[in-house]
């Protein structure tokens, strides 16, 4: 079977941090006893969705895959958000960073699809070294990386940065730490990292999705959540919106 190259990322992106866990353990993962703020992560692999049964089960956000590299876009990525925010969900959005592509192409790649809608949280910049080229060397994947965020920031959007331990010690340690941090480390909670969300599981079972999906939570406690959404929406009310075109 030929796989179309966006088919094949989208599968091991998934396989990047691996979760052997059992179905009923993910379905109460992580404690939300413990953590008072869980979301989800989607694409359109995860097919369609109810928002109203995921709100319901007792999800508070959800961040929505909207691109990838120069010029992929994820073709579920604006109904998506339109659902999602209908049905009272914070949102967000992420983007696959591509490392043989330059930073500033896919800064308008996301922008572009994003088209000005109003988002919850940082503007999500995922970095995997699953499905990414091996021979990009360090610095000039940083480069791109920096000038990426860079064109993100000039647009008044505050970024977050994903990725796994490997890629944490590859390209955040010492070097990027100053951005919130979303830390993949499935069914450990992760230590020393500082991070801001945590993707626990990739098997957890929520109302409303139809297959195994993504389950995160927040560092902090709800009035913490609340202070750290608002200041998406100060950032973009104190910066004009540049055209991304």
């Amino acid at each position: 079977m030929k796989w179309t190259f966006p088919i094949l990322t989208a599968m091991l992106v998934l396989t990047a941090c691996r979760d052997t866990s059992s179905g009923g353990h993910a379905r109460h993962y992580p404690d939300r006893a413990k953590y008072e703020v869980v979301g989800v992560d989607i694409s359109a692999h995860n097919g369609e969705i109810d928002f109203g049964r995921v709100a319901a089960d007792g999800m508070d956000f959800v961040i929505i895959k909207a691109t990838e590299g120069g010029t992929f876009k994820d073709k579920k990525f604006v109904d998506n958000v339109r659902r999602a925010k209908a049905a009272g969900l914070k949102v967000g959005a992420y983007h696959f960073f591509r490392f043989d592509t330059p930073g500033y192409m896919q800064g308008l790649n996301f922008l572009n699809s994003l088209q000005g809608r109003e988002l919850d949280l940082p503007l999500v910049i995922d970095i995997e070294e699953w499905a990414n080229p091996n021979s990009q060397p360090t610095p000039k994947v940083l480069n791109r990386l920096s000038e990426m965020i860079d064109h993100l920031e000039g647009h008044g959007y505050r970024v977050m940065l994903y990725t796994n331990k490997n890629g944490y010690a590859r390209f955040v340690k010492g070097r990027l730490e100053g951005y919130p941090l979303w830390i993949c480390s499935l069914m450990d909670e992760p230590d020393g990292f500082g991070w801001t969300l945590w993707q626990a599981t990739h098997n957890g079972r929520v109302d409303g999705v139809n297959h195994p999906v993504d389950i995160n939570a927040f560092s902090g406690t709800l009035a913490e959540w609340e202070e750290f959404i608002s200041k998406d929406h100060a950032v973009r009310e104190n910066h004009p919106q540049k055209s991304s075109k």
